[in-house]
């Protein structure tokens, strides 16, 4: 009788697979007890490239909810057009469901089989096919270009097609909690909307291209999203319940054409989490979340810890099985016992970072952080995630905007912005002493938050990735050039804001009202024009000879931004 079924089963199968060729229908095969139902809807499915392929198992078979998530296993093989092969792990959903999730690199056939502890799950196999997004799609969202990688020349990142990737992040690290609600929380102070999704539209209209989110709080329990806690008996079951919470924020952002940035967890869990548990927790995560276009940063603030061996075997566990080699980093900050400023002090020769990462708190040290990762050998993309935040230990609008701008034109690849009441998301259920933070919707559209939207729309009009710090071509501020082509000059104020962590001397020195920027080599004429990083306006344009040095007066007060570019 089960031969019998057997046989009817794949009969059904070899009829739906002629009809999805005769159709030309981009489909998915669905086995087991999905029914003809879903094999009908896998029909209508198309699965993009870069896009997420999915699909559920099942089993009869009968475990403890500890067994699904640390004894058993499951993963799928996918072997695509080329001949190409990735294996991908598979994740408990709860009760009886697992899941695995891929995302095909090129377009074309793709056939799976899956392998697992379970005998009923083993040996599952399908096949579906991948189509090349229109460019519609591409335009509205960018991750259908593919998963971020570093350039060729190591200062910045591109999508997988070889577009720049202009990385201005939002650090939302409590965006998977309760208090930043996935869905209207009508008991809430302030408006009645979805917080977290207005959060991320207010952030995509302003330009920014990425979200900062803690996955995860293995060590605090009271720390809660709509499905509960991270785990549900510490650390020996996962909460599938809290993931699935956790993957609707994430396919937003993604949906937005937005790049998660996926902390797993703070310093905290690395600390008291044995080894073995800290691994298989990311196992998790790597298993729901590798098919998006996300970044993995395997701690946060890992200069707290008594020992980086775990930081380091975590690193390179997370990228050996990460089969889609999606941007690997960690988290530092200026504190004992590891102070830092940059990942680079301590992880520049780990194997498994590609970018260096900066937390700063001062704005001295932000200008020499950068310039001394743009300085190493080999050439990797430095990120500043956190140079202060605007609202907390003395920080302001005018010194979050100086440092956003200090980070790029010192050669950074990327700048994320944060302000007190936003990056700790203050709704009236929690308010932390330490911080006194405002409410978050007095603060979401603060005029630094719009600075950041300005900086943008600035950056969106140059190519900023032809160019290279030069502050020798002028008299004060510092420089971006692409010679003889393009050029953009930051000349900061006069006085520079408190530092946070030590002392140092006031590094702007201002040499009147005017800069002078050296076009000696070049020839021809060259559009210059003055941007004012406040309110985004344009002013004093000209055009300027090419051929000599040419000082040009300053029509706003400092910060001001120069650009000169042909046409």
């Amino acid at each position: 009788m089960r031969d019998f079924l057997c046989s009817r089963k794949r009969g059904l199968w070899l009829f739906l697979t002629g009809m999805g060729l005769l159709l030309g229908v981009a489909w998915t095969q669905l086995e087991g007890d999905t029914g003809l139902k879903k094999s009908r809807e896998a029909l209508r499915k198309q699965i993009y490239q870069w896009g997420v392929f999915d699909r559920t198992l099942t089993t009869r078979n009968s475990y403890s909810d500890a067994e699904k998530y640390s004894a058993g296993w499951l993963e799928a093989t996918f072997t695509g057009p080329g001949g190409q092969m990735y294996t991908v792990p598979g994740f408990w959903d709860g009760e009886d469901v697992w899941w695995i999730r891929f995302a095909p690199p090129q377009p074309g056939v793709w056939t799976y089989t899956v392998a697992s502890s379970d005998e009923e799950m083993a040996g599952r196999y399908g096949r579906f096919t991948a189509i090349t997004p229109p460019p519609a799609l591409v335009e509205r969202n960018p991750n259908y270009r593919g998963f971020l990688q570093v350039s060729d020349n190591g200062r910045y990142l591109t999508y997988a097609d070889g577009t720049p990737f202009f990385w201005l992040g939002g650090t939302a690290w409590r965006a998977n909690l309760s208090r930043m609600g996935f869905a209207a929380q009508p008991d809430d102070m302030g408006p009645n909307v979805a917080e977290f999704p207005h959060y991320v539209a207010d952030r995509r209209h302003k330009g920014f291209t990425a979200v900062h989110i803690r996955a995860g709080y293995p060590t605090e329990p009271e720390a809660v999203n709509e499905g509960g806690s991270t785990f549900r008996r510490r650390y020996e079951v996962i909460n599938p319940e809290n993931f699935q919470w956790l993957d609707r924020r994430i396919q937003y952002v993604a949906e937005q054409g937005m790049v998660p940035v996926i902390t797993g967890q703070w310093y905290m869990g690395v600390a008291d989490m044995p080894p073995a548990d800290l691994q298989r927790y990311w196992k998790y995560l790597i298993a729901r979340y590798q098919a998006y276009n996300v970044i993995w940063i395997v701690t946060g603030e890992y200069g707290f810890l008594d020992d980086l061996a775990k930081v380091e075997q975590l690193g390179a566990y997370v990228k050996r099985i990460d089969a889609l080699d999606h941007i690997t980093a960690v988290h530092p900050t200026p504190n004992d016992p590891f102070f830092a400023y940059s990942s680079a002090e301590h992880f520049a020769d780990a194997p498994w970072l590609d970018i260096h990462v900066q937390q700063t708190w001062d704005q001295a040290a932000t200008r020499a952080a950068m310039a001394a990762d743009y300085g190493r050998e080999p050439a990797m993309p430095s990120i500043n995630i956190e140079a202060g935040y605007d609202g907390l230990w003395g920080w302001n609008r005018e010194m979050t905007r100086q440092d956003a701008w200090t980070v790029y034109l010192s050669g950074g690849a990327g700048y994320s912005y944060g302000a007190n009441g936003i990056f700790n998301w203050n709704d009236g259920c929690c308010d932390e002493e330490e911080y006194n933070p405002p409410r978050w919707y007095d603060v979401l559209d603060a005029p630094s938050a719009n600075d950041m939207r300005h900086l943008a729309d600035f950056f969106a009009e140059t190519a900023w990735w032809e160019m290279s710090p030069d502050d020798d071509l002028v008299s004060e501020g510092y420089a971006l050039a692409n010679p003889g082509e393009e050029y953009i000059v930051y000349l900061p104020p006069t006085a520079v804001g408190q530092a946070h962590f030590q002392d140092w001397p006031k590094p702007f020195v201002s040499r009147g009202d005017f800069v002078t920027i050296d076009l000696s080599g070049t020839v021809g004429a060259f559009n210059a024009a003055w941007f004012n990083p406040r309110t985004g306006e344009w002013m004093a344009e000209t055009i300027v000879a090419g051929g000599t040095e040419q000082t040009i007066p300053l029509p706003i007060e400092r910060d001001a931004v120069l650009r000169l570019w042909r046409d």
